[in-house]
């Protein structure tokens, strides 16, 4: 059973949402340290219990923007009910109002929507499929045969 080939378009678009989700994750771990040590120095020095712990409600917080970045497309987004079912390891489903996926989604609906209509990404994704192609050739052709 042959597998089907990944179109070079799909391909292009997941390595660059990828890209973009390692950044935000990259940034919300560069900000979450320092916060996370004053928010346990805090609680120690104020004898906060686990309900009132700053530490803790950093760590929901955390937990609620790993599901928002969807950094590795673990969590699946059913459209036709409108929510997110998000699955750990134990499959307990979670629910997320929006995420960097439906984002990109998004903007992705409104791209084809331009491309449909001929506008600017429709001469852009031409020449580039142009330069591509031109690529792939000249990498074939200096192939050894």
């Amino acid at each position: 059973m042959n597998e089907p080939n990944i179109s070079r378009w799909t391909l292009i678009r997941d390595m660059f949402v990828f890209q973009v989700k390692l950044a935000m994750d990259a940034v919300r771990d560069l900000l979450l340290s320092p916060v996370s040590i004053i928010c346990g120095l805090v609680d120690i020095f104020k004898g906060n219990s686990l309900s009132n712990s700053y530490f803790h409600r950093l760590m929901t917080l955390g937990q609620q923007s790993d599901g928002w970045l969807n950094l590795f497309g673990k969590h699946s987004y059913d459209s036709s009910k409108g929510d997110e079912n998000l699955s750990d390891m134990d499959n307990t489903p979670a629910k997320v109002d929006a995420n960097v996926d439906q984002l990109f989604s998004q903007v992705e609906s409104l791209l084809k929507e331009q491309h449909g209509k001929g506008g600017l990404t429709a001469s852009a994704k031409t020449t580039i499929d142009r330069y591509l192609n031109k690529i792939v050739e000249k990498k074939d052709s200096e192939l050894p045969k």
